[in-house]
């Protein structure tokens, strides 16, 4: 399989036998791995092209009325496609549209092998984000300059597929032949390239041989027990000739590093000196020097990774001891892990190490995962196969084994479940896959390093666990400091899901051929004929159990369900009806949901029970089992482990009660089965980080760009327990950006928009889509407008999609054209006229600097809706203790929120741009003035939106003098 013909149609529409036609055709040949032949035009398909269509693709019906048939096209696709595979992204698609073309003008249809690059691309991609055309070639530096239209569209996918075929083509003969497994009931015929590959493969490895030279794999791979792994690099430490500098030099050592002719500068051309970022550095290390907290709001410009990450290392050097850096997001890890850090590994004149930790769940267990590809039988879905061969592809790419680098379809999260790492189905040193356990290495490293960087999740679990998860610290920075308390309030409550227990149940169903209890039967009975009798008995119990406990606990969950979606107040942004619950609330003729969920709960017991015998078998026995039954006794202990931990959330949240907690339902109500999610998280979590975090820890520096309302921390102090501890412990320190704020940016407040209160919903999302147009159009696009709510941004992306129709606009909207924030915000950045929508997670953490984005809408105020549970609950506490919730809880949030989305939009020196804020209630209401007393001292004008849109164009021309005009 050498020669092929890659394919792209655009078309009427996607139905060819209800009448859709060809209207471009785009087809380049591949011969021996060189583009031969390349073929493009359109077609008139006797019928109009609707216009949505043409938006797309740029065709119209005026291009193709001179356009040759189909008829007369045919001819030559089919002398290109003679003795060729066909290929297409997304190949049933165009195999569709070709097979109707040839069986409409008499031809016989094509028989020939087929390949689809997305199912290719998928698992030998497995890292990559999207597989859409457009992302895949922009990430791959493939050549794509008119997507939609054939030509470029063919030439593209052509590119695509010779890179596969070089990544295919270098992956090692194990890897090939556990893939030729997988792939077998694809719907395209990549087990005919996979066969094909293979045998080019054993030949280079016969003629090595013959040579008496070693094996390319045996160079390059790390292969064991029929896996190939790539060979992970040892970790490199810097040269410890170079000496320390210690705390007595702080004057000295700061000059030779920040200063002009500093080190940074030496080693990063765009590095300059800021003096808040010095006065950071100072702060932080002082801190740290007197055992006390520091609380630092450093704005946006200010170098704060480097305020904090640089006396961090220089205490963690002088001292000898570990220190630890927090963050809330992977983004933020990635920068510091592979920029920051090895500029200053590179600036610094003393060596260091840092690595990174995650939580145990994120690792890929080797062991299971080996296992899980003995158990990929006949009735193995298609989705479950292609997740599979992902991730056989992923551990010849993979260095950590983490899971939040590998891109997997939802079949892969049940699989993950699966395989994961965790400590209640460890071998521990009896496992063969020890020495290259992805989660002990990175406990090995993390045990080692002057620098250990985790997430808040990790931070808060290792105080559940006694500090049994990281190794003692003393300091430690804590950046995006300002979502602490949200994390806090997950990691100290409990989380539970249907579809996580009936997955278990599911586990230890007997009745699969390959479920853990009926291979670890089978391979008892190997093992100790004699015991077969016991075990099949045992089975046969287990299985009675398992179907006992399945009936019951889906009959607890509809009547449970039923219950919540009657009481339930509203749908989330999710679809998903909640309901805050009490274990009181279910008495008289509502008590039979806790008596279910009670007879539930010794339901599952039993079954516990029942596999408990099971594993009896094995621990009864004199002799170590053989690995093969170790190992499906632990899966088993691994999956009663969970089934433990799950009842005991079933017994916390309906059969005691909390009064320091609250407690809600989730049920998803737009799909046919309705899953049931239950949550408790506690009323406050400031003791808890008082006692656990703040008060055993020499000193904690809390940062971000968002911790003050109207310049003070007060808020923040009071929510994260620093009020309890003594004055003189607790440091703050706003450090301003080195921006010109009154330069670089304009607000503008129309005075006249309608207030949502006193108008209609219609009447006001009328207002905004014409403000929003407005600002588009005076940006040429480069605008990010922010939701407080997913319907409200459906229908201002419908309004101005009418609006903005003929325009040549791109609207992107999150949920929209993608629930991917990362991949949505590529496109954003790639597309010269690009608006993008988003709600809740695009108000932080959201970074693009330059011209790209020139306009940001602020559509609501941030406020969250106060019949959350949780923060129902809270309110409820405040009230009690004779406070104010809106300003002691809601308005604060919000003003954060709101300085966060602010922050979006001025990111480096030469940036500028307008905000318009569509919110009446800012100058309206008397909290109002919190948030502009919040904000940097921009520039704000306020007056009638005719007058105020007026400025826009001039203000932003001012920066781009080659902008439309």
């Amino acid at each position: 399989m050498n020669r092929f013909i890659v394919v792209d149609f655009e078309t009427t529409g996607s139905h060819p036998r209800q009448g859709d036609s060809i209207i471009q055709i785009g087809a380049v040949t591949v011969d021996d791995g060189e583009i031969t032949e390349c073929y493009s035009t359109l077609v008139n398909p006797g019928q109009p092209i609707p216009s949505f269509i043409t938006s797309l693709t740029g065709i119209s019906d005026e291009m193709v009325a001179d356009a040759p048939t189909i008829e007369e096209v045919l001819p030559d696709l089919l002398r290109m496609l003679d003795g060729r595979t066909f290929v297409a992204h997304n190949a049933s698609f165009d195999l569709l549209f070709l097979q109707e073309a040839l069986h409409s003008q008499g031809y016989y249809t094509f028989d020939g092998y087929v390949l689809d690059t997305v199912e290719l691309s998928r698992f030998l991609l497995p890292m990559q984000g999207s597989y859409r055309l457009a992302e895949l070639a922009d990430d791959l530096e493939i050549e794509h300059e008119n997507p939609h239209q054939a030509d470029s569209d063919a030439m593209a996918t052509a590119n695509l597929l010779l890179k596969l075929l070089k990544i295919l083509g270098g992956l090692p003969l194990i890897t090939l032949q556990r893939l030729q497994l997988l792939v077998a009931s694809f719907r395209s015929d990549i087990s005919v390239l996979l066969s094909h590959m293979e045998m080019e493969k054993l030949m280079q490895v016969s003629f090595a041989a013959e040579q008496g030279a070693a094996s390319p794999d045996e160079e390059n791979w790390d292969v064991y027990r029929g896996l190939a792994l790539r060979i992970r690099q040892p970790e490199v430490r810097a040269q410890a000739a170079r000496e320390p500098v210690y705390p007595a030099e702080l004057d000295v050592f700061l000059e030779g590093v920040l200063r002009e002719r500093g080190t940074l500068a030496q080693v990063n051309e765009r590095y300059q000196y800021r003096e808040a970022q010095e006065a950071m550095i100072r702060a932080v290390y002082a801190a740290m020097n007197d055992g006390a907290h520091l609380l630092v709001e450093a704005g946006t410009g200010t170098g704060k990774s480097l305020g904090y990450l640089l006396p961090t290392l220089l205490w963690s050097k002088w001292h000898q001891q570990q220190a630890v850096v927090s963050t809330h997001t992977i983004h933020l890890q990635d920068q510091l892990f592979h920029k920051d850090i090895p500029m200053l590994q590179a600036a610094l004149p003393f060596s260091f190490t840092a690595a990174r930790l995650k939580g145990r769940s994120n690792y890929l267990c080797l062991r299971k995962f080996e296992q899980s590809l003995e158990e990929t039988g006949e009735g193995a879905s298609h989705e479950l196969r292609l997740t599979k061969a992902q991730m056989v592809t992923w551990l010849t790419q993979t260095e950590t084994g983490d899971v939040e680098e590998v891109s997997l379809p939802p079949a892969g999260e049940v699989l993950w479940q699966q395989v994961k790492s965790d400590a209640n189905s460890c071998l521990h040193r009896n496992c063969p896959w020890f020495t290259r356990c992805y989660y002990f290495q990175a406990k090995e490293r993390a045990k080692d390093a002057d620098v250990l960087i985790v997430n808040h999740a990790l931070l808060l679990s290792d105080l559940q666990a006694d500090s049994r998860i990281l190794p003692r610290y003393e300091v430690a920075v804590i950046d995006e400091a300002h979502q602490l308390e949200d994390v806090a309030s997950q990691q100290f409550g409990v989380q539970f899901s249907s579809a996580g227990l009936s997955n278990l149940l599911d586990r230890l169903a007997v009745d699969q051929e390959q479920g853990v209890p009926q291979r670890l039967a089978d391979e008892l009975g190997s093992w100790q004929p004699e015991l077969r009798e016991q075990a099949a008995a045992g089975l046969a119990d287990l299985a009675e159990r398992q179907l006992a406990a399945r009936e019951g606990f889906h009959q607890w969950i509809r009547s449970f369900t039923d219950w919540a979606v009657k009481h339930a107040k509203d749908a989330t942004e999710t679809g998903r009806a909640t309901v805050r619950f009490r274990a009181s609330d279910f008495a008289g003729r509502q008590q039979r949901i806790v008596g279910k969920a009670k007879e539930t709960i010794e339901q599952l017991g039993l079954l516990a029970g029942a596999a408990e015998q099971l594993l009896g078998l094995v621990k009864e026995q004199s002799e170590q089992p053989p690995f093969a039954v170790r190992s499906l006794a632990t899966n088993l202990e691994g999956i009663l482990d969970d089934l433990q931990q799950r009842m005991d959330i079933l017994h916390f949240l309906f059969l005691s009660e909390q009064p320091d907690y609250v407690c809600w339902a989730e049920v998803e109500i737009r799909t046919t089965r309705k899953q049931l999610y239950l949550f408790a998280a506690p009323l406050d979590v400031s003791g808890s980080l008082a006692e656990q975090l703040f008060a055993d820890r020499r000193s904690i520096t809390l940062t971000s760009a968002t911790l003050t309302v109207k310049d003070s921390f007060a808020h923040i102090i009071e929510r994260y327990g620093l009020s309890r501890l003594p004055g003189e412990r607790v440091r703050t320190l706003s450090l301003p950006s080195p921006f010109d704020y009154e330069q670089q940016g304009l607000i503008l407040i129309p005075s006249d928009f309608p207030s949502l209160g006193k108008e209609t919903e219609g009447v006001y999302l009328e207002a905004v889509t014409q403000g929003c147009a407005d600002l588009v159009r005076a940006a040429n696009g480069r605008t990010l407008i922010l939701f407080t709510s997913y319907a409200m941004l459906r229908q201002v992306y419908d309004g101005l999609k009418e609006q903005l129709a003929d325009e040549n606009y791109r609207l992107l909207g999150h949920g929209i054209d993608s629930g991917n924030r990362s991949k949505l915000v590529r496109m954003f950045q790639r597309e010269p006229k690009a608006v993008l929508l988003g709600t809740s997670s695009f108000w932080e953490g959201v970074d693009i600097p330059g011209e790209a984005l020139s306009c940001l809408v602020i559509v609501r105020l941030p406020f969250q809706p106060p019949n959350l549970p949780l923060l129902e609950g809270r309110y409820e506490k405040v009230k009690a203790e004779q406070k104010n919730p809106f300003m002691t809880l809601s308005l604060p949030h919000a003003v954060i929120r709101f300085k966060q989305g602010i922050g979006r939009l001025i990111r480096q020196q030469s940036d500028r741009g307008v905000i318009a804020v569509f919110d009446a209630r800012i100058v309206e209401s008397r909290y109002g003035r919190a948030f502009l007393q919040s904000l940097p001292p921009f520039r704000i004008e306020t007056g009638k939106w005719t007058q105020l849109r007026e400025l826009v164009r001039p203000f932003l021309y001012s920066m781009h003098p080659h902008a439309d005009s």
